[in-house]
C-alpha cells in the first residue's frame, strides 16, 4: 500500500499528476470511445482498443477540466489515499453578488441570477441552460462581475455578429471588441471571436498547390498569443467542443476562468463529451425547459408527429439512399409538409420550415409554390448576407410570414414570432431537433403554446430508427405534449 501521497498540480489548460498514483485510474477517468471506433481499421485489426484517450502518460498531464474525475475515481477505489492538490489558476478572491449587477435594457431573472451565481462560485464548468433562457445575458452579466479579459468563443458568422451586438446593447459597447475572418479587434477588455476564424488561424492548412495562406504565420501567432493573454475563456454552444479544431483553441488558451454554454451538452449520443468536460470542467448549474415552461418564461410545446408510411423504401439500402430517397425527394412527406404548413399559415400562424440539406429546402418551396399563394423565403448558409438579413427581417415583421431555413437558424438566431416550427430534415441528432425547437420557445403577443410538426418515417429502418430517437428525445424532456397528428383524407 502507498503512503506517499499523490500530488496534483493545477494549470488552466492541463493537470500534472505525480508520486503514486494509478494509472489505470487516471486512464480510465481521461478516456473515451468515438461512436464508429470498431470500423476503424486499426480496431478491426486489434492494434488499438478503439479509446481516444485525454491522458499524456509521458508528461503524466490532462486536460484541468477532468480533475473532479480523476480525483473522485482513485477515491472510489483507494480511499485511504491521500491527494494533494496545487491551484496554479489565478482567480479573484471576491466578486459582487449576480443580484447587483446592472445591465442596459434588462434586469436579471431569478434563473438567470442562480446561473451567474453559480458560475462565479465554481469558477469555471458547463451552464446547462434551456434555449430561451438568457445564456447570453448570464454570460454578460458573469463578464461584468469578474471584469478580466474575456474571450466570448461563438461559431457562426451570423451569431458572432448577434452576440456582439448584444454585448454592446447591455454594456459599454467601447469594451467590447470582434474577431472575424475580416476584423481582429483584440485589444478590447471583452472580446467576441469566431470559432471558425480563431480554428482556421491556428492550424492553417496548406494550399493545394503546396503553398500556405497569406500571412499564416503571423495570424497564427496573433492567435497564440491573444488567446495565451485572456482570464475567462467562455464557448457558447460548446457541444461543439469534441470538434477539432474549437478543442485546439480550448487548449492553447491560457484562461484560468474556463466556462461553457449550451441547451444541449451532453446528448451527443457518443463519449466525446468529455473532451468538452476536459475543456471547462463539469456542470456548475442546470436550467431546463420545464423549469422555463413551468414558470411562464417559455411557451408551452405541442409536438405534432405525422405517420410516413411511404414510399416504401428496402431496409437492405444503405442510409444514404434512404434519406434522398425518404426524405429530401419523397414528394408525398414533402407534399404533407406543405400543405401543413399552408395550413396554418392560413389560420395566421408564423411558419417555420427547417431542413438539414439545402436540396430539401429547394423541394419544399417548390411544393408550396404548387399548392397556390404561400409567400415564403428560403435561406441557408451560403446564401448572400444581405438576402439572409432581409428574409429574417421580412419573417419577424410579419410581412413574410413562412420561411424555410436549414441549419443556419439552428442556433442562436433570435427571432421572436415563431409559431410552427415544421421539422422536416429528420435524422438521428436529437440535439439539433431540440435547438430547433428552442427558435420558437419565446413569448410573444396573441402566443399561447409552439406547435412542433415532425415525422415518424416508417418506411424505412434507418429512418424510423432516427425517428425513435428524436422522439424519445422529446418524451425526456418531461414538457412537451406529444400527440400524432392524424392527416385529413
Amino acid at each position: 500500500m502507498y503512503t506517499d501521497p499523490v500530488k496534483l498540480e493545477i494549470y488552466p489548460n492541463y493537470t500534472r499528476i505525480s508520486g503514486p498514483y494509478y494509472f489505470n485510474i487516471v486512464d480510465e477517468a481521461t478516456r473515451f470511445k468515438k461512436n464508429g471506433y470498431q470500423y476503424a481499421e486499426a480496431y478491426k485489426r486489434k492494434v488499438w482498443d478503439g479509446y481516444t484517450r485525454l491522458f499524456n502518460k509521458k508528461k503524466a498531464i490532462f486536460p484541468s477540466g477532468l480533475v473532479q474525475r480523476v480525483v473522485k475515481l482513485h477515491k472510489k477505489y483507494h480511499p485511504e489515499l491521500q491527494i494533494i492538490i496545487e491551484d496554479n489558476r489565478s482567480f479573484k478572491s471576491d466578486y459582487p453578488k449576480a443580484k447587483t449587477i446592472k445591465l442596459n435594457g434588462i434586469e436579471l431573472r431569478p434563473h438567470q441570477v442562480a446561473s451567474v451565481d453559480a458560475m462565479l462560485k465554481k469558477k469555471g464548468g458547463v451552464l446547462w441552460a434551456a434555449t430561451n433562457s438568457g445564456k447570453t445575458e448570464s454570460a454578460i452579466a458573469l463578464c461584468k462581475a469578474l471584469d478580466l479579459k474575456t474571450v466570448f468563443i461563438v461559431k457562426g458568422r451570423d451569431l458572432v455578429r448577434q452576440t456582439y451586438e448584444r454585448y454592446c446593447k447591455r454594456i459599454d459597447p467601447e469594451e467590447v471588441g470582434i474577431i472575424t475572418s475580416s476584423k481582429w479587434d483584440s485589444d478590447k477588455k471583452f472580446v467576441i471571436a469566431s470559432a471558425d476564424t480563431l480554428s482556421r488561424r491556428l492550424t492553417p492548412k496548406q494550399k493545394k498547390d503546396g503553398t500556405w495562406p497569406k500571412n499564416s504565420q503571423e495570424k497564427k501567432e496573433a492567435v497564440i498569443e491573444f488567446l495565451q493573454n485572456v482570464d475567462v475563456m467562455i464557448i457558447d454552444e460548446c457541444h461543439n467542443a469534441a470538434s477539432e479544431g474549437l478543442w485546439n483553441v480550448g487548449r492553447v488558451c491560457l484562461a484560468s476562468y474556463r466556462f461553457g454554454l449550451s441547451g444541449t451538452p451532453f446528448k451527443r449520443g457518443d463519449k466525446q463529451d468529455l473532451k468538452l468536460i476536459g475543456l471547462t470542467g463539469e456542470v456548475c448549474h442546470k436550467v431546463t425547459n420545464k423549469e422555463m415552461i413551468d414558470s411562464g418564461l417559455s411557451v408551452p410545446v405541442e409536438i405534432n408527429v405525422v405517420q410516413i408510411d411511404q414510399p416504401d423504401i428496402p431496409n437492405y439500402v444503405d442510409y444514404s439512399t434512404a434519406y434522398d430517397k425518404g426524405v429530401i425527394y419523397n414528394e408525398y412527406r414533402n407534399r404533407v409538409a406543405a400543405s401543413i404548413g399552408a395550413n396554418r399559415y392560413r389560420s395566421g400562424k408564423n411558419i417555420l420550415f427547417l431542413v438539414s440539406r439545402i436540396s430539401h429546402g429547394h423541394e419544399l418551396s417548390k411544393e408550396l409554390k404548387e399548392i397556390g399563394f404561400v409567400p415564403h423565403n428560403f435561406i441557408w448558409g451560403d446564401s448572400n448576407d444581405e438576402d439572409r438579413k432581409r428574409a429574417i427581417e421580412e419573417y419577424v415583421s410579419g410581412e413574410i410570414r413562412v420561411l424555410i431555413a436549414s441549419t443556419i437558424l439552428d442556433v442562436g438566431i433570435d427571432i421572436p414570432n415563431i409559431d410552427v416550427v415544421i421539422l422536416c430534415g429528420g435524422g438521428k441528432s436529437h440535439i439539433r431537433a431540440l435547438q430547433r425547437i428552442g427558435r420558437g420557445l419565446r413569448l410573444g403577443k396573441d402566443k399561447d403554446k409552439l406547435e412542433v410538426i415532425d415525422f415518424a418515417d416508417c418506411h424505412n429502418k434507418h429512418l424510423a430508427k432516427h425517428s425513435e430517437v428524436r422522439l424519445k428525445a422529446y418524451f425526456k424532456e418531461d414538457c412537451f405534449t406529444i400527440s400524432e397528428l392524424i392527416l385529413d383524407e
